[in-house]
């Protein structure tokens, strides 16, 4: 390098600017950095420590500091008893201007800042750091609901004693103030911790994008559980598990608070349980609700005040009412049939046509055969037939005069018989004077059925004699007449047995339990005779889940009283978990009346799925369970538990 400062040296000397440049460039080149000092290596370290110490300093300053205000200007103002005074006056006009300044914008359409948005901006013109992420706005949550807890306990002790002595000192009562004061600051460890645990699951709850209703419940729920302060680092906890906390109150927690109003109303909860559990409908198309399948007086009078507008505004009491009556009726004209002509499926007509379709060419085509001629015909008759009707008449029941009405009857009309067509004519007057077609004029026929029908066969063996096939063709519509005898008898009950008012969604008659019980005991015997065992069990059905629906309204059944619609709310729920004797508290009662609408708000949905609970038995079999094994009196107990199992029993003082 020796070499190169002579060269820069002669250079300069000679005034030659570009070599001077060049080598100087060359120079700097070779030159290594000189290394920093230990000092310089110490303070470059130091440096973003302190400013991310003096930042923490600031941001608690922020999070303290309008409580510190308030204390500084009541303790310049009245000494250390003002200064108390003034940190609860912070804090009490924050949550009463906020939503009061809120409530104004809303109505006005202004965007007047709220006493905490103006602290906030205050704050931030003085230069005091505003949070940055997720954890530090959680902390500075927690630090200013510790900091207003704080004051605010001291302050209401303060004040409480100020009035007290102000009153005594007057000769006055001292009212419920001091009371209420005093209140507000016993425990401040306690609030503190459950302030802060509090604050913490909002917060976290806010950063995890859940909504304002999340928020409320997830704080609330969060300070339930802190009764002796946090033992263990509060941030994991408050990060990790409010959505676990807030679960009592979502969904599960109204399941259990909805199957412990059923287990309460239940006269015997376990035996309802099992029915419920094992309800079937008999009738297809038929949904049971509670009542219907619980067969428990308690259960069954709970439907009635639920079908209210209140509980039911949607009115799905009635939606099922009326899908469950147009299912019984659609079972009833399965076996019964329809009115209607021959052109409507399932009509008494309908049915004769297709029977005369089926059966009428096998009748056509055995008169078609007949060759016999009419003298041979007529001593066949004789033959066959009259003696039959003298067998009759020789018999022991020949003395009575139905019968001996009847086989006059029947002698009468086969005298008018000349071939085998006329004699199936005739068969068809016995077969309805058996059936009680002449009742009305001659009531005798149907007494002497069994006679009748002696003749009745004969006149049958004649026919096929003189007319191959003709029992075939009979056989062919027995078989088909047998539903139509069915629909006879039925839909001649179905005019008889409806309510008078049509089902509201389709229109159709509503069939009424007593009336057809009624109907079918005076048919016994047709129906008897005429319907199968099956068909029989079938009606018998469709009259027992009449019968079901109409649980509500049984003998012996009443709705509970108001008292069981009360403790399903919200706000009895929560007051509870502070414990009976306070949920009971006159003073705390009138501290906590004007945040009844926040306990109100989860009545809707409480109550839309008591309703839900009674039209679907299965649900209300597993509400019930669920209450049984998680109780919610009082709910404490079940928020403690749920703390338990998230692992944080030592955090809360509880002793398994």
């Amino acid at each position: 390098m020796n070499e190169v400062y002579d060269a820069l040296r002669k250079a300069n000397a000679a005034g030659d600017k570009e070599s001077v440049a060049k080598l100087v460039a060359y120079i700097n080149s070779q030159e290594s950095p000189e290394e920093p000092s230990l000092m310089d290596q110490a303070l470059s370290q130091v440096r973003p420590i302190a400013s991310e110490a003096l930042r923490q300093v600031g941001l608690t300053a922020r999070a303290a500091g309008p409580v510190a205000a308030g204390a500084t200007i009541g303790g310049m103002l009245g000494g250390p008893p003002g200064a108390a005074v003034g940190s609860l006056g912070v804090g009490l006009g924050q949550m009463v201007g906020d939503p009061l300044v809120a409530l104004y914008n809303r109505a006005t359409g202004s965007s007047v800042a709220t006493p905490s948005q103006s602290m906030e901006n205050l704050m931030t013109s003085m230069g005091l750091p505003e949070p940055k992420n997720a954890q530090e706005r959680i902390v500075q949550d927690i630090t200013r609901a510790a900091a207003s807890t704080i004051g605010a306990a001291r302050g209401a002790g303060q004040m409480g004693a100020n009035i007290l002595m102000g009153r005594q000192m007057a000769g006055q009562p001292a009212g419920i103030a001091p009371e209420v004061f005093n209140l507000l600051s016993k425990y401040p460890a306690q609030q503190v911790s459950g302030a802060a645990l509090a604050a913490g699951a909002g917060g976290a709850l806010r950063e995890g994008d859940i909504g304002t209703g999340g928020q409320i419940l997830g704080s609330m729920a969060a300070g339930m559980v802190a009764p002796g302060g946090p033992k263990t680092p509060l941030m994991s906890r408050t990060v990790n598990i409010p959505k676990s906390l807030v679960q009592p109150f979502t969904q599960e927690g109204r399941e259990v608070m909805v199957g412990n109003v059923l287990r309460n109303v239940a006269t015997d909860p376990e035996r309802a349980i099992a029915n419920l559990q094992a309800a079937q409908p008999t009738v297809p198309g038929v949904k049971l609700t509670t009542a219907a399948g619980a067969r428990d007086p308690g259960l069954a009078g709970l439907e009635s005040p639920l079908r209210s507008a209140t509980f039911d505004p949607s009115n799905m009491f009635g939606a099922r009412l009326s899908a469950n009556q147009q299912a019984l009726m659609d079972a009833y004209r399965r076996l019964g049939g329809r009115p209607g002509d021959e052109f409507t499926p399932g009509s008494i007509p309908y049915a004769e046509a297709k029977r005369e379709s089926v059966a009428g060419p096998l009748r056509e085509q055995a008169f078609a055969g007949v060759t016999v001629e009419p003298e041979t015909f007529q001593r066949g008759v004789n033959l066959v037939v009259n003696r039959a009707i003298d067998n009759v008449m020789a018999s022991p029941v020949g003395v009575r005069q139905d019968v001996e009405v009847a086989m006059k009857f029947a002698a009468d009309r086969i005298k008018l018989a000349k071939n085998p067509q006329e004699l199936y004519e005739v068969r068809k007057d016995l077969a309805g004077a058996a059936q009680g077609k002449y009742n009305q004029e001659n009531p005798s026929l149907r007494l002497a059925k069994g006679q009748l029908n002696e003749v009745i066969r004969s006149v049958d063996d004649v026919i096929e004699a003189a007319a191959p096939g003709y029992k075939k063709y009979m056989d062919q519509y027995k078989k088909s007449s047998s539903a139509i005898d069915q629909m006879n008898i039925l839909q001649g009950i179905e005019s008889k047995v409806t309510t008078g008012q049509t089902n509201i969604v389709t229109n159709e008659p509503v069939l009424m339990a007593s009336k057809l019980r009624t109907q079918l005991a005076a048919k016994k015997e047709e129906i008897g005779a005429d319907l199968s065992p099956a068909a029989q069990r079938k009606l018998d059905n469709i009259i027992n889940e009449i019968n079901r629906g109409q649980a509500a309204t049984a003998p012996g059944v009443r709705a509970p009283g108001s008292n069981t619609f009360q403790n399903m709310s919200m706000g009895n729920l929560i007051g509870r978990v502070f414990s009976e004797s306070l949920a009971d508290n006159t003073t705390l009662r009138t501290m906590t009346r004007p945040l009844d609408w926040l306990y109100k708000l989860p009545d809707q949905q409480v109550q839309r799925l008591l309703v839900e609970a009674m039209l679907d038995p299965q649900l209300a079999a597993v509400m019930m369970s669920k209450a049984n094994m998680m109780k919610v009196e009082p709910l404490s107990t079940a928020l403690r538990q749920k703390a338990i199992q998230l692992g944080m029993g030592t955090a809360i003082g509880a002793n398994q």
